[in-house]
């Protein structure tokens, strides 16, 4: 009987078409946001694929003269590097580096860490509350850029004995030092990367836990993992899709800045930041423009998606939720 309750009174609370369907009709009447995630889809199909879409070998290199430093032609796309390096598979390449970094930070920090903290945090309230978001205070005020040279700086030795050990003793073999370096910088963002998504889901969820609705079902006798998911989950989805979208240019920037400064992946292995790393300075891009352009378009574009899209999530879902 209880159960039949509970089934009734959700029919009742949840009336109406999907919110889902919505929002997709919505979004899809905005022509900047669907741009935005056309290119985003295409950024992360590029990387999901990268084997088949890259043209060459990434790290084949070719020291001729004639092959370093060429222009864009029809045999090389966007030129080559000074190594002889196709550039347009290792942009290829790069794409599935940010793509494997973003989707890692993501699952983990935004929906295991952000979302599950921020939920517990927002019903439970008390001292649960309080130690959640202290917590995420002292991390927020803890720099990523420098815990990253600190660990760099004491454990270099150590990461490169590790790779040496995973590549005598494991299936990575020559991609046991890229992915070492992955996990390291997953693994120092991920802690910090929860604490913006948990503040916006905790917010939400302590206005949602006083609704009239939610009171009902406590009443009727739901137990906690059902009011959660079924009634202030759905109520909370809308935030936390803002601040993903918002948050997810930022999650690539800190992957892009520590390859930049040589503390991210490491070559060979592809990224952007390293590709910009190679073509920046004022004499380099004067002389072969396109060793930046190549590889700070793609991802300048890429950063701009992901905030047009966050732009059009809040138009979207914000009078929603208001009217809630």
């Amino acid at each position: 009987m209880q159960d039949v309750a509970l089934l009734e009174f959700e029919s009742v609370v949840r009336p109406g078409a999907s919110p889902w369907r919505r929002f997709l009709r919505d979004l899809l009447r905005r022509k900047v946001a669907v741009v935005a995630l056309a290119y985003i889809l295409l950024f992360y199909a590029v990387g999901a694929f990268a084997p088949l879409v890259a043209p060459y070998d990434p790290n084949a290199q070719n020291l001729s003269v004639e092959s370093r430093l060429q222009g864009p032609s029809w045999e090389h796309l966007l030129g080559t590097d000074s190594l002889g390096r196709d550039i347009l598979s290792r942009v290829v390449y790069a794409a599935r580096t940010t793509l494997l970094f973003t989707v890692a930070v993501l699952v983990t920090g935004g929906l295991v860490l952000g979302l599950g903290l921020g939920l517990l945090a927002g019903y439970r309230g008390g001292w649960v509350d309080t130690l959640i978001m202290r917590v995420g205070e002292v991390l927020a005020g803890i720099p990523t850029l420098f815990l990253m040279i600190a660990i760099a700086a004491a454990f270099r030795t150590r990461i490169d004995d590790a790779a040496y050990w995973l590549r005598q003793n494991t299936f990575l073999g020559q991609d046991a030092k890229a992915f070492l370096d992955f996990v390291i910088i997953v693994g120092v963002t991920v802690p910090f990367a929860w604490v913006g998504t948990a503040r916006i889901v905790r917010s939400q969820a302590l206005a949602i836990r006083e609704m009239e609705y939610v009171l009902a079902a406590e009443a009727l006798g739901a137990s906690v993992w059902r009011i959660v998911t079924r009634h202030i989950l759905p109520g909370v989805l809308p935030l936390f899709l803002v601040g993903v979208s918002g948050g997810m240019a930022a999650i690539a920037g800190v992957e892009v800045s520590l390859s930049f400064l040589g503390l991210g992946v490491d070559p060979p292995t592809a990224s952007f930041g390293t590709l910009i790393g190679d073509g920046a300075g004022v004499r380099t891009f004067q002389a072969y423009p396109h060793l930046l352009l190549s590889a700070a378009v793609p991802v300048v574009l890429f950063f701009f998606a992901w905030n047009l899209l966050g732009d059009a999530l809040v138009d979207i879902l914000e009078p929603r939720m208001q009217a809630r």
